[in-house]
């Protein structure tokens, strides 16, 4: 009796342990068995389960649960800076180089904050006690109680959850079970993803996902680009009948930390189905899939941000349980497209042949893509792809046994070897484009050469921005010396262009608003004509064309080179951003003042002494410059002027220019842009087997740094072999 008691209190199943012991997992009979978790029906609130042997292609049905290891629901902090510190401490909590992983740790793949401190709910084990995180004992209860009818959870009464399923303080076998993953998901019946309980935007997210999901694909086309604003000028939208409050709930939903773990791409993209439930709510995934697809098809992800929808004024008016939403930064990101879109790729059918069905991703391509996602344990932001991969690929190819899961290595190693296994198998240098700036690396003692997956990347690889195909080696090959690449250093084979002899000030980095303007222009002021490289029609470039060109890196709207139409663009620009900034100190504050002092002429940019530099039959010039503002003021005292086109532009420059990366100008007169932390005395190299120049800098020991690549106008296609430079060899440490 006082047992059955004890049963219905919690406070007294929190301390079943004393009664029942903790689980002894026996050891399993082979490397080809796996453990599968059947839930025995219960009437008390404490989860009851058995582990049972399996070899794995002779195991009975099973489901496996795809879930977080931690909190569930999106974090609504105003500010990242908390929650950066926090990961910053996390990681530095992971990185140790000694010989294991802390047995207490969570298993691969989950989150740290929700780790063995708080694995304090008790799930009976075969008469033995195991302690869950609350986000695995929520999903065990739902699995034991069948909650939802839209999932069969009682049969197979057997499931895979790698929390229970695997020994965590076993290395070796996690190490073993980690290298299966892949199979054991794509064994399974389906895959749950457990999104963590309801929280009050889960109905209006469903909402949304339910009727996006009813409209067929071949009307995603026809809906335009602001019909998300303007819904009764498209009859498609119409049907929809979405409020800006249901969207706002799917961005609270897509946001949910699953969305962005490492583990989950394999996990959902070798699922044979999958099913998707927030407490009470469940749906397949089909239906997330197209709702995906038509936020990616329309374009209007680029809506989906509360920094833009809290300035609607319905929402204004009635934010409702939106008001804490509103604060936060949250959009709709890249992760959770990519993520369905490696799904979608891993399970197409009718469209391709067998052969093409049956070719996985390379490791490379996945490391890329889903660079965003999150791992507790910095090294799964490696393991968590190896299964996934194509093993016919590089660098299986030449490395059939690199990368193999192993918890004893630290971070620094695993990433090396990495590293060193895609750069020796592809035979160029084209992973340096993937290391992160300086400023954000996380992970100590990492050679600077070897990309820190532990970080997000931001801006992404030149190589990106478009079709351009840059080849500033001119297609040299690159001599690889695998001895030295062992020891952490990477002998390389270039050219030294110059060094960096002027930089630009960031947006970032001032609170005055044509600051960072005002160095840009300097730069281009500072430069000497004729330029050093020619157009296309051999003639010198004139200051203005060298610096939109190299703002935009010579790309736009996916072009390059970037059509002469974006010149023009470019002069719009600038007139935008001199009415902007001479209106700053009237327009700033909450009422009119005309007390304020207008800006200083030291800040304010020179863009009329750079256009009247230009030469008279240059679309540059100052008198254009002045026909345009006629035009243009005309147009705006008629209301017919609307800079909406200037959006594009304005995205290029931030992901090239003044936000993400920073100009510079070379001793040689040289424009480029490249990485933030680059500064003056950096030197502009071109290395053989690289298709874009590289900054470096010199360290204490004669070797150098990378500090990230560069895109320098005017020596992109293999214009610096003519030159006559010496060929030198480096070693980048």
């Amino acid at each position: 009796m006082r047992i059955r008691n004890i049963f219905r209190h919690v406070r007294a199943a929190q301390n079943l342990h004393f009664l029942l012991g903790n689980y002894q997992y026996d050891p399993l009979p082979s490397a080809n068995y796996i453990r599968l978790l059947e839930l025995v029906p219960s009437s008390d609130k404490v989860v009851h389960c058995s582990l049972k042997p399996f070899e794995l292609h002779r195991a009975p049905p099973f489901q496996s649960l795809s879930y977080t290891w931690g909190n569930p629901l999106t974090s609504l902090s105003k500010s990242s800076s908390a929650t950066s510190r926090t990961r910053r401490s996390h990681i530095n909590g992971c990185i140790s180089t000694t010989t294991h992983r802390d047995a207490k740790s969570p298993p691969p793949g989950r989150d740290l904050e929700d780790s063995e401190r708080t694995r304090r709910h008790p799930v009976i084990c075969d008469g033995q006690i195991i302690k869950v995180t609350a986000n695995l004992r929520d999903a065990l209860r739902m699995l034991a109680t069948s909650i939802t009818s839209k999932i069969e959870v009682a049969t197979p009464k057997y499931f895979w959850i790698d929390a229970l399923c695997v020994n965590q303080e076993n290395i070796a076998e996690r190490n073993s079970q980690v290298a299966k993953m892949a199979e054991i998901f794509k064994a399974s019946e389906s895959v749950i993803v457990w999104l963590g309980k309801e929280d009050e935007f889960t109905t209006d997210a469903i909402t949304t996902v339910e009727r996006i999901s009813r409209i067929p694909e071949e009307d995603w086309p026809l809906i335009p680009y602001t019909s998300f604003y303007q819904r009764r000028t498209c009859k498609q939208y119409s049907r929809l009948d979405l409020t800006f409050h249901n969207w706002l709930g799917f961005i609270v939903f897509i946001n949910r930390p699953w969305f962005l773990r490492a583990w989950v791409v394999q996990e959902i993209a070798l699922a044979k189905s999958a099913n998707v439930v927030c407490g009470t709510k469940a749906f397949p995934w089909e239906k997330l899939s197209k709702t995906l697809g038509f936020i990616k098809t329309t374009k209007w992800y680029h809506h989906l941000h509360t920094e833009k929808l809290k300035h609607i004024s319905s929402i204004q008016k009635h934010p409702g349980v939106y008001k804490r939403v509103l604060q936060a930064k949250l959009d709709v990101g890249v992760g959770p497209v990519y993520l369905d879109a490696t799904r979608v790729k891993m399970t197409a059918s009718g469209r391709l042949s067998v052969q093409e069905r049956n070719r996985k991703p390379p490791l490379r391509l996945l490391l890329e893509t889903h660079r965003f996602s999150k791992s507790t344990d910095p090294r799964d932001k490696v393991y968590a792809f190896l299964g996934l991969a194509d093993k016919r690929m590089a660098p299986f190819r030449t490395h059939p046994e690199a990368l193999a899961p192993n918890y004893n290595l630290s971070v620094q190693t695993v990433y090396t070897d990495a590293a060193r296994a895609l750069l020796t198998s592809y035979g160029n240098l084209s992973l340096l484009s993937h290391v992160q700036d300086p400023s954000q690396t996380q992970i100590p003692h990492l050679p600077s050469w070897v990309p820190d997956y532990s970080v997000d990347l931001d801006p992404y690889p030149l190589r990106y921005r478009g079709p351009g195909f840059w080849k500033a080696s001119g297609g040299l090959k690159w001599d690889i010396n695998v001895f030295t690449m062992a020891n952490g250093f990477l002998d390389v084979q270039g050219y030294q262009l110059s060094f960096i002899d002027q930089a630009s000030v960031l947006t970032t980095e001032t609170d005055d608003a044509s600051a960072s303007w005002a160095s840009i222009v300097k730069l281009a002021l500072s430069l000497e004509q004729p330029y050093p490289s020619l157009r296309e029609d051999n003639k010198s470039p004139s200051r203005v064309e060298v610096l939109w060109r190299t703002l935009t890196t010579n790309t736009y709207n996916k072009q390059c080179p970037a059509p002469s139409s974006t010149g023009t663009l470019f002069i719009d620009y600038i007139l935008n951003l001199q009415i902007r900034h001479r209106l700053t100190p009237w327009s700033s504050a909450d009422e009119f003042q005309p007390h304020h002092s207008p800006l200083s002429e030291s800040i304010y940019p020179e863009w009329s002494t750079l256009l009247c530099l230009e030469p008279l039959n240059s679309p540059y010039s100052f008198s254009v410059y002045k026909e345009r503002l006629s035009t243009v003021v005309e147009s705006m005292f008629s209301g017919a002027y609307s800079p909406i086109g200037l959006a594009q532009l304005q995205h290029e420059f931030d992901q090239c220019g003044g936000k993400k990366r920073r100009l510079f100008r070379t001793q040689h007169n040289y424009l480029g842009t490249g990485p933030r932390s680059l500064r003056e005395g950096d030197e502009v190299w071109v290395l053989d087997g690289a298709s874009v120049p590289f900054i470096l800098r010199r360290s204490p020991t004669g070797n150098y740094k990378l500090i990230g690549e560069a895109y320098v106008h005017g020596v992109m296609h293999g214009e610096l072999l003519g030159m006559g430079l010496p060929r030198r060899q480096i070693t980048i440490e």
